[in-house]
């Protein structure tokens, strides 16, 4: 809803009943949920925003709401965990994992309640289209936003790209998403460019942890038929215990 009252943007609520269920248990469980969420809405306290639909539907929870978001043109599929340790059972191999893997849409991994809008994001950013499509995705959504691009230089000896030039090219695209946002949005506040030394994960972490960031943005693309970062495979502890919330955005 913070994001929605931030874009102007309309929001669905969306709850997916098992369609494998007796039919009386079925309808029961629409009707708790479209109540639960109507509670939910009305103690919550945010910005107005254009509209809230809430949606109930019968079927199989990845595969109906990859549905949904393809019947609505969702701009962002929102998903929640409650406890640090039901995370890995929650995402691992179910519900948040097959979206990502499955769907072509930006994906949000809520890893707690928010204290406000995003504020200090960090974008890990490569040379690939995915990482600059995730980078340009961070900059439209979170114009007021001190992003943090950060990039993981590896130890690789003779051959490799020096450091400065490294950064030179880092630079420029820092300088042409920075540009663009300001075109786009009328202004935008400035990135930031990290490079770190070592693997992308530790570097990653490193600077969420340094910067306290409140979210991590990562782009995706597909290779034989698997969803990769530009850290790899998004990795299963990546997921089960993000370091703050995750945007996963597919090239």
């Amino acid at each position: 809803m913070q994001l929605a009252g931030q874009t102007g943007a309309p929001l669905d609520l969306l709850h997916v009943v098992e369609d494998d269920l007796p039919a009386a248990v079925i309808d029961r469980r629409r009707a708790e949920a479209r109540a639960v969420m109507s509670d939910e809405l009305s103690a919550l306290s945010e910005p107005a925003i254009a509209r809230v639909e809430t949606v109930v539907v019968v079927g199989k929870d990845y595969t109906d709401i990859l549905g949904w978001a393809e019947k609505s043109g969702a701009d962002l599929i929102v998903l929640g965990v409650h406890r640090e340790d039901a995370l890995r059972s929650v995402v691992i191999g179910t519900t948040a994992e097959r979206i990502i893997g499955f769907g072509s849409r930006p994906v949000l991994i809520v890893k707690k309640l928010p204290a406000g809008n995003y504020r200090r994001p960090v974008v890990a950013i490569d040379f690939s289209a995915s990482a600059r499509q995730a980078a340009a995705f961070a900059f439209d959504l979170l114009p007021e936003s001190e992003i943090r691009l950060v990039h993981a230089l590896a130890m690789t000896g003779d051959g490799s790209p020096s450091r400065d030039d490294v950064a030179a090219k880092l630079e420029k695209i820092r300088s042409e998403l920075s540009a663009k946002a300001a075109a786009a949005r009328g202004g935008a506040a400035p990135a930031q460019l990290m490079i770190r030394h070592g693997s992308p994960i530790a570097a990653i972490r490193d600077v969420v942890e340094d910067c306290e960031a409140d979210l991590l943005v990562v782009g995706a693309q597909r290779r034989s038929g698997l969803t990769r970062t530009l850290i790899g495979e998004i990795p299963e502890d990546l997921l089960a215990r993000p370091p703050c919330d995750i945007l996963v955005v597919h090239a």
